[in-house]
This record gives C-alpha cells, structure tokens and sequence, in this order.
C-alpha cells in the first residue's frame, strides 16, 4: 500500500480543474472546498510541502469522505483521489494514533477468529436491552440515549444464529476433506469449486444472503466451500487507516483460502469482493516475493457473485426450469437497482446484476441515478450520521419515486443504509439483494 509520499506524483496530476466537484456527495452537502476531492488533494499537497500539519481540522476533511470514487471516474487526469486520501488516514493514524476502543477493536478483535464472533454474540445478547424492535421495519431503535447511535437510526438487527455457525452446524454439507483442522464444508456437487467468503454483515446480521447465495452457487452446479476460519476482509480498518491491521487480515485470509484447490473465490458483497480483488495485492505489495506470487494467485481467483454467475457460470435460471411465465412470486413486482459504489466504479460491474433481476421474472425499473453513492461510507456513516443520512436522503427519494415495490443491489452495506433512509422518509420499499430474488424463484418450484 503507498504511503501518501509515494503518491506523490499522483497528487500533482491535479490541475485543480474542479470536475470532482460536480460528482462529490459530501461537497454537494456542505459545499465546502475542503470537503471536495480537489480540496482534499490541495490539504495533502500542503501537508507533504510542510506547509500544514496534521490538525484537527486536516483530520476532519480527511474523514469527510464516503470512498465513493466518483471523483477517481470523472476526473480527466485520472488522479486516485480516494488512494490519496487513504494514505492521508493513515498518515494521521501512524503520528496521532488512533482513539483507544476503535484501536482496541482493530488490533485485537476484528483480527481474531475466537475474539469477533464471541464480542458478536455477547453483543446480541445485549442488543434486546440497548434496543426495542420496529417489526413493520425488522430493526431497532435505541432505548435510550447511547454514543454514535443517534435516536433516528434504524439499527439492523444481529442475528439470532450467524452464518457461519449456520454453516458448521449443517448436516447437508459434509467437512471438507483438506487433512487441515480448520473447518470448512463442500456441498455434494460437481467442479467448477467455488470458495465462499461471508464478509462480517452476511455471518452476523444478513445471514440469509449467505444462505440464498450457497442456494444459488449449487444450483449453478459449484461445488461450495465456506472456510470457518475466515475473518474480515479488512476493508473497514483499512479505510479508518489501520494499514497494519488490514495486512494481518489479508494474509490469515489468503491462508483460509489458499489451502482449498479452488477455482474461485467469491463473495456477495460487493465491499469485500473489491477489497479481495484489489487491496489485498496493494496491502501486500511489500511482503516479499513468494507472498505477491500467493496473493496474485489469489485476487485473480475472485469474483462477486453477479459476476461469477453471469459470466463465469453463463448462469440462466431458465437452465433449471424456472421460466419467466411460471414464476409467481415476481412477475408482478417492479424492481429498481442499486449500483455499489465498490461494484460498479470498484470493479466495473453493472449489467451483470441487472441481467439476474431480469432473469428472476420481476421488471426492472431503473432510478434517476442509481449509481449516485447512498451515503455509507463504512464509519463514516457512524461518526457523522447527519452527514451521511443527508447524502442518503436523495438516494432514499430516487427509490422512491420509481414506485418500485423492492429495491436490490449487491452490498449489504448499502442495503442497511437503504433501508434506514427509507424508513426515515416513510416508504416501505423493500430492500433485499439481488440474489435473493434468484433463491426465491428457485424456492417457488
């Protein structure tokens, strides 16, 4: 991974054009020239000519991005803005250091097999005191006043049975056979052998996309393995600028993964599947030659899972007797897509999800600007909830205005967040993922 020193070069491509501006979501909220992508550049300029420091207020716009790359697409000179102000994170984590629970959190439990889903389901099992449901909604509300969790919020709920615990206890699946101790399990069918990676919001709060996905994958006729010990994709240290910590990850990943002869690895998320794809190699760049070989063997191997079906399966759910005019439980619903930021500007994927919720038998209906960033932004959505939900608030009214009876996309991040502009704007448009709506037609026969 470069540090903001050795983007250098890349920060002087910039000729301050202001293009960015044009498609930043934060500037069109505040309408700041810090906040902008070309303002950030101009920060990260002045900070390596040492004509700034790191303050508070550098701190701050730095943070003030969603990791969109919107700016990176339109911009004429192709200046990395989103690597730049990665770097910058970094940068600050390594001389400021980083406050004492997310350090805590990063360094000894996002990164431990036994630690996250032991914290995961003692948090479960606090969440029905913390927090009182909204069944119309399957969220939360808070109870009562509690740090970065405002009142507004609709909070997805943990799961009462995590994916992967769904996935160890599974009689339909036998182990698989590695002569490892690690777990894993191999659905009975035949090649192509397909790693599954859950991703931290499938195994702990979205589990059925898990399940719809391992559905869908052997319908295709993969052979399916999920290894058990799988951990974060590290995505979200790395965007909070804890590069060590997503090293650390993406190597016990690459180790999860590397001892199974799979011929793919992929994931339904579309934040991981871009950091598998991508970050890995970037993370692990400086590691020595045996472990760019490994990882180079590894990213190539991975695929989202509209991409795999799509275009690696040649996935037709008309193969499998499932035809438009039989189906019943989606020929009469309207659906709008959601373009993830990391799926789409991420990794060039757009059709491909659109050619699965045509082949479900629902009609698609395309949003004014169903590219347009919903807000997320990983902990960016935490730290400055109002912020986020106003970038939200124009996605949340595109969906709304298509009078789609279900929105789907590719990310369960994007779905939580979805989900909670909606329910603020008081639309009941349904939110699932994509290939849910494929598990469900093959549910239907």
């Amino acid at each position: 991974m470069k540090t903001l020193k050795q983007l250098s070069q890349e920060i002087n491509k910039c000729v301050l054009c202001g293009t960015c501006r044009s498609v930043c979501p934060t500037f069109g909220v505040v309408q700041r020239e810090p906040a902008s992508a070309r303002g950030k550049v101009a920060l990260c300029d002045a900070y390596l000519n040492k004509e700034i420091g790191i303050s508070e207020g550098f701190i701050k716009h730095m943070n003030e991005c969603v990791q969109c790359m919107a700016c990176y697409a339109a911009c004429p000179n192709d200046v990395n803005v989103p690597d730049i102000i990665l770097a910058a994170r970094a940068e600050i984590a390594k001389e400021k250091g980083m406050p004492f629970v997310k350090s805590f959190i990063l360094e000894n439990i996002l990164d431990s097999e036994r630690l996250m889903p032991a914290a995961m389901k003692f948090a479960s099992r606090l969440q029905g005191l913390l927090f009182k449901g909204v069944p119309e909604e399957s969220g939360l509300h808070r109870r009562f006043p509690l740090p970065l969790i405002d009142e507004r919020r609709l909070v997805p709920p943990l799961a009462e049975r995590f994916f992967m615990d769904v996935v160890a206890d599974s009689s339909a699946f036998s182990t698989a056979p590695t002569g490892h101790p690690t777990k894993g399990w191999v659905g009975q069918t035949t090649r192509p052998r397909v790693g599954f990676f859950a991703g931290c919001l499938i195994n702990y709060m979205l589990p059925n996309i898990g399940e719809a996905s391992l559905k869908v994958l052997e319908k295709a006729g993969a052979s399916v393995v999920v290894p058990l010990d799988q951990l974060c994709c590290g995505m979200p240290a790395l965007g909070m600028g804890d590069v060590e910590t997503a090293k650390v990850l993406a190597l016990k990943n690459l180790e999860a993964f590397e001892k199974y002869e799979l011929d793919y690895i992929t994931t339904a998320c579309a934040t991981c599947s871009d950091g598998l794809k991508r970050r890995f190699k970037e993370l692990l760049s400086y590691e020595g030659e045996d472990v760019q070989r490994r990882v180079d063997k590894f990213s190539s191997k991975v695929r989202d899972i509209t991409e795999l079906l799509v275009n690696d399966f040649g996935f037709r759910i008309s193969d499998f007797g499932f035809y438009k005019s039989q189906i019943s439980n989606l020929k009469s619903q309207i659906v709008t897509y959601h373009d993830p930021c990391h799926l789409r500007r991420g990794q060039g994927i757009a059709d491909e999800p659109r050619e699965l919720i045509e082949m479900s038998g629902a009609k698609l209906k395309e949003m004014s600007h169903p590219c347009r960033c919903c807000g997320l932004g990983g902990s960016f959505n935490i730290t400055n909830y109002d912020f986020s939900m106003e970038i939200n608030r124009s996605k949340a009214e595109d969906i709304k205005n298509t009078g789609a009876d279900i929105v789907a996309t590719a990310c369960p991040g994007c779905m939580i967040q979805i989900k909670d502009g909606l329910h603020q704007l008081g639309a009941d448009t349904k939110v699932v993922h994509v290939v849910e709506l494929l598990a469900d037609n093959i549910d239907s026969r």
